[in-house]
């Protein structure tokens, strides 16, 4: 379905206002009109696309991108971007595949009146702040009486466990098991917790066969396999999924910026030096994390770089720096590099614009599937209570970093203790893995056969399929690999 355009025009000093698209309602968004200006404002951080163009005193918007296309027309992407889909590399939140026309970013306010159209940013008003414990508490109540929470077996599953459970709310706990070494059933739980456990083949998340090539953009497994596991949770038990997703990552904060004590000395032990050995003096370690770097002096790795680990600033949705999949020619090489670097800019500029725990949730909900699962860490009233200062996240406790501070209270409470931080992702890697080694005779075929990307000449094909026959990088590169497996179906699909 193409859609409907919202069309604003500003003629001869008359506003006028058409179309049958979408309102306002669902679409995270208010508009505010009278005789003489009309505003589009986006107040919702986590809600459906809304996209608009702008051309002379005039306005284009709704949530449809196909709306934006001409009959019969369709999204061409450019090389960089279709590697950046590879890599796992999201575009910034204001970008869309169509020339001219951008996505409505939260804060974001486009005006027509006389003077012709603005667009400006003034990120929304978040509510008073609450402490943690009650804003997850009324976040819960608001998802309804009866729901799932996901529970991976996690900081911030747990934690939204034990508010539920303090509420008296009526919440289940499910963990899905994927029969995979690595995603045992969650350790700990609150005491008193009935854990459902359901079954899921990994293969029905991570199979390839449903391309079409019909699809308005190509489908990703970041995103849709996450969904498809909330659409089956919540399938089989006919109840709201809840998420935990973002929220340990709403209160993280970098060993840097955590309080060192007297003369920095809590550093001379603390993890996370112990990567590549404790440190000799007290000048060596706050020298390095002034650099905001973390590595052991005089210590080279085989291929002469330093033997270092990055702990400052957040940067924009990863990856950073150059391609490490081995597989560009040297034309995808340099369509990638100039594609990453131009949307690394735009992100930084989206984050610097927000405080700090909403470009922490921004560039999650950019980064990681969340759809088909309520998620308290976009809840506004949540985002309030986790814009903490730094030492309310994390402290130094001997020789050792903690972080998630106000997450772990909520948990420790309960008596619950040595609850892990999950690697977001960890499970879509597993499940990746395990669907491309039972599927990779049939796809080293196919690709060898044909392969989209190696056609355009960006990858080569021959260093796709040996990463496919050795297992170390199957298993290292799943996620990427079953990247360009989707995509390679959908290019082909739609030639």
């Amino acid at each position: 379905m193409s859609g409907v355009l919202n069309v604003v025009e500003m003629s001869a000093g008359v506003l006028s206002l058409s179309g049958h698209g979408p309102g306002p309602d669902g679409l995270g968004v208010t508009t505010e009109a009278d005789a003489g200006s009309f505003t589009l404002r986006r107040t919702a951080l986590r809600a459906r696309p809304v996209y608009f163009r702008i051309t002379r005193g005039r306005l284009e918007w709704g949530a449809s991108l196909a709306a934006f296309l001409p009959p019969g027309g369709r999204v061409e992407l450019q090389p960089g971007a279709l590697l950046a889909l590879v890599h796992g590399q999201v575009p910034p939140p204001d970008a869309s595949p169509i020339a001219g026309v951008r996505r409505l970013t939260y804060g974001t306010s486009v005006r027509v009146d006389a003077s012709g159209v603005t667009v400006s940013s003034v990120p929304p008003q978040l509510p008073a702040p609450r402490d943690v414990r009650t804003a997850l508490r009324e976040a819960l109540a608001g998802v309804g009486e009866e729901y799932l929470i996901a529970c991976s077996g996690g900081l911030a599953s747990t934690a939204l466990s034990v508010v539920a459970a303090e509420a008296g709310h009526d919440a289940l706990p499910v963990h899905a098991d994927f029969g995979l070494p690595g995603l045992g059933t969650p350790r700990a739980m609150p005491p008193g917790t009935a854990l459902r456990t359901v079954s899921v083949d990994p293969y029905e998340l991570a199979d390839h066969h449903f391309v079409s090539g019909e699809e308005l953009l190509p489908p990703v497994p970041d995103f849709l396999m996450p969904r498809r596991l909330h659409d089956k949770l919540a399938a089989d038990f006919g109840l709201p999924v809840v998420s935990g997703a973002l929220l340990a990552s709403s209160v993280a904060v970098k060993l840097p910026d955590v309080p060192r004590g007297r003369r920095s000395w809590r550093l001379l032990t603390c993890e996370p030096f112990h990567l590549s050995g404790t440190l000799g003096s007290l000048s060596e370690a706050v020298e390095l994390l002034d650099n905001r770097v973390v590595y052991t002096p005089g210590r080279r790795p085989a291929d002469g770089g330093v033997d270092s680990q990055q702990v400052g600033a957040p940067p924009p949705p990863s990856p950073t720096g150059g391609s490490k999949l081995g597989w560009l020619t040297e034309q995808g090489r340099q369509a990638y590099e100039t594609a990453h670097r131009g949307s690394m800019a735009v992100w930084q500029d989206q984050l610097d614009s927000h405080e700090a725990v909403i470009g922490r949730v921004m560039a999650g909900l950019e980064e990681q599937g969340t759809d088909g699962a309520e998620l308290p860490a976009a809840d506004p009233g949540v985002l309030a209570a986790t814009a903490l200062p730094s030492r309310s996240l994390g402290d130094i406790r001997r020789g050792r970093f903690r972080n998630h501070l106000p997450l772990r209270r909520i948990v420790a409470a309960a008596g619950v203790d040595d609850v892990p931080t999950s690697t977001p992702g960890h499970w879509l890697r597993l499940c990746a893995a395990n669907h491309l080694y039972r599927e990779r005779a049939k796809l080293v075929a196919e690709l060898t056969q044909e392969c989209a990307l190696g056609d355009l000449g960006l990858v080569d094909p021959n260093a796709v399929t040996a990463d496919f026959e050795d297992g170390r990088a199957l298993s290292a590169k799943a996620l990427p690999l079953l990247r360009l497996v989707w995509l390679d179906r959908w290019l082909k699909e739609r030639s």
